[in-house]
């Protein structure tokens, strides 16, 4: 008997998401903790889970080109990744490019399919990193950029289970400033905001998007 866990993260242009992860698996080869599941709400957790969960690190590069044709450089991995026999990372094909396959642990193949990457036989503990190029910078209107990403979740049957997002923004501080995040808290020990760099990291469950707003910056007006 067949059923579908799905992962949907990152890089959403407009309404539709750019990447989405299904995966086709026996039901006897998955194991689920129910306890904790949500029905898709987001809720922001104050501390990690009990046992490690799916960690996905987005870093995200925003150059010069970006701001007229919004493409950004994206340097993506996914750590302890649900052991299931088949998974393939689908995204958009208007929205994603030059994928490569940087490194994978405790997974038998991976191959890159156009815009998709496919990976068979993957065991407990497993991990894959990938580089891309991704169009997920968006203008805004007088002088204004807005960086899109999600929905960030991971979904069982009709459930909603932890996992923990690591993303970070570098952009050109010379030409743009940060303006505002949402909707992830800017706590002490999860968040980082430097000049040219943002920083987050911590855990969560249901949809999560993201929208990080940037403007023209100040020393270039």
């Amino acid at each position: 008997m067949h059923f579908t866990l799905l992962l949907l993260l990152t890089l959403l242009p407009c309404a539709a998401s750019a990447e989405e992860e299904s995966m086709a698996f026996d039901d006897d080869a998955f194991e689920s903790d129910t306890e904790g599941v949500n029905e898709g709400e987001l809720e922001i957790l104050d501390s990690p889970p009990a046992e490690p969960v799916h960690h996905h690190i987005n870093r995200i590069q925003i150059g010069e080109d970006s701001l007229r044709d919004g493409w950004v450089d994206l340097h993506q991995c996914h750590r302890h990744i649900d052991p299931v026999p088949l998974l393939e990372i689908v995204y958009h094909p208007q929205r994603i490019r030059h994928i490569e396959l940087l490194s994978m642990e405790n997974i038998g193949s991976g191959q890159v399919e156009g815009p998709s990457i496919v990976l068979r036989d993957i065991q407990r503990g497993a991990s894959i990193c990938l580089q891309a190029e991704s169009r997920s910078l968006h203008p805004a209107g007088e002088g204004r950029y807005q960086l899109r990403n999600g929905p960030y979740m991971r979904k069982f049957l009709d459930g909603y289970y932890p996992m923990r997002l690591t993303l970070e923004v570098g952009y050109p501080a010379d030409l743009i400033d940060y303006s505002a995040l949402r909707p992830l808290p800017l706590d002490a020990g999860r968040a980082r905001l430097r000049q040219g760099n943002l920083y987050w990291d911590g855990w969560f469950q249901g949809r999560l998007f993201t929208e990080i707003d940037f403007r023209t910056s100040s020393t270039d007006r």
